[in-house]
């Protein structure tokens, strides 16, 4: 709970996205199973994948906009967090701006 109180923007967003995008790593390695075993259930501008091929490309569009998606919810939060936790009791400010970023 200490490092909540403490870490500054930088610190906050990379513990959140880490934590995320190997969420998402993982779920891709199972989607990886999916590709080869049942393309078809991917598909591209509302056509199934035809081959695994295909579904490979899919699953790469997939996890690339995850990670963006990922990153934007992360700076998000972090931002957030840190304007609750000047409300919350006994929260320290960081030391100076530079440590913000």
């Amino acid at each position: 709970m200490s490092y909540l109180r403490s870490a500054s923007f930088g610190a906050l967003f990379v513990v959140t996205f880490t934590i995320a995008a190997t969420c998402q790593l993982a779920f891709s390695g199972l989607g990886l199973l999916m590709v080869a075993t049942a393309p078809g259930m991917f598909n591209m501008n509302g056509q199934a994948a035809t081959n695994p091929a295909q579904a490979l490309g899919v699953l790469a569009f997939l996890l690339v906009i995850g990670l963006f998606m990922n990153a934007g919810i992360s700076a998000i939060g972090s931002g957030v967090w840190i304007l609750v936790r000047r409300a919350l009791p006994g929260a320290k400010p960081t030391a100076n701006a530079a440590d913000v970023f």
